[in-house]
C-alpha cells in the first residue's frame, strides 16, 4: 500500500484530504506542523509527500529543499499545496524539486487525480544505463538511435542531448538556464531562444504531447500515463 505523508496545519483541510485518499486505498499519515512533518518523512519510508507551503514553523519550501538534499528522500514525489497564486511562488516550488502543485482552494477529486498521475509517472520503470523505453519513445544511446511509436526518428547531436536531459529528469521542470549550461555549456539569457528552437524541433519529431512548457521557467518531459 502506498504510504503518503500529509504535512498540513489546517485540521479541516487535512481531514478532508486524508478521507478522500484513504477511500482510494492510500495509507495517509498526517503531520500538523513543518518540523514534525520533516522529521516524519526523513524517518518514515514514505512513497509520496503532500506538502503545504504556508506552515507556521518551517515553511514548505524549506522542507522541500531539505528532502531533496537527502539521499533517502530526494526521489520521493512531492505535491505542494499553496494559497499563493503568483507564478514566482509556483516556479520556486518546482525549481526546488516539487513534482507538482495545487493552488487552494482545490477540489479533492483533482488532488486524488494529481497524486495518481504523479505516482504513475514516477513509478515508470527506470531507463537503463544505455537506453530508455516508455512504450512510446525508445532510445538506444549506444547506437544513437531514437524510435517514436516504432518508427526511427533522426536527431541532431544537441537534440539528443537535450532529450536525454529531459528524460533523465522526467516529471521535473528543467529551466532554460540549466539546459543551456548542461547541453551548450553557456548561460547567456540572450541565447535561450536556442533552447526554444530545439524544443520545437523535438516536438515535431517525437510529438507535441510529451514535452510540456512551464511558462517563464522551462520544460518538462511527461511519460505516457
Amino acid at each position: 500500500m502506498t504510504k503518503i505523508a500529509l504535512i498540513e496545519d489546517d485540521a479541516d483541510i487535512a481531514f478532508t484530504i486524508r478521507l478522500n485518499l484513504e477511500r482510494e486505498n492510500y495509507r495517509v499519515s498526517h503531520f500538523a506542523d513543518g518540523h514534525e512533518g520533516l522529521v516524519g518523512v526523513q524517518g518514515g519510508g514514505f512513497d509520496f509527500v503532500i506538502l503545504d507551503l504556508n506552515l507556521p514553523d518551517v515553511d514548505g519550501l524549506t522542507i522541500c529543499r531539505e528532502l531533496r538534499r537527502e539521499p533517502a528522500t530526494k526521489s520521493v514525489p512531492i505535491l505542494m499545496l499553496t494559497a499563493r497564486g503568483s507564478e514566482r511562488d509556483r516556479i520556486t516550488g518546482l525549481e526546488l524539486g516539487a513534482d507538482d502543485y495545487l493552488v487552494k482552494p482545490f477540489s479533492n477529486r483533482e488532488l486524488v487525480a494529481r497524486v495518481a498521475a504523479i505516482l504513475r509517472r514516477t513509478q515508470t520503470a527506470p531507463s537503463s544505463a544505455s537506453g530508455y523505453d516508455d512504450g512510446e519513445l525508445r532510445i538506444d544511446e549506444k547506437a544513437f538511435r531514437v524510435y517514436h511509436r516504432g518508427q526511427e526518428v533522426k536527431l541532431a547531436k544537441k537534440e539528443m542531448e537535450l532529450l536525454l536531459l529531459l528524460i533523465r529528469n522526467r516529471g521535473s521542470v528543467i529551466s532554460r538556464d540549466r539546459i543551456l549550461s548542461e547541453v551548450w555549456q553557456m548561460s547567456d539569457d540572450v541565447e535561450t531562444r536556442t533552447v526554444d528552437a530545439h524544443i520545437r524541433n523535438l516536438r515535431k519529431k517525437i510529438g507535441t504531447e510529451r514535452i510540456t512548457t512551464v511558462v517563464g521557467f522551462g520544460y518538462r518531459y511527461d511519460p505516457p500515463v
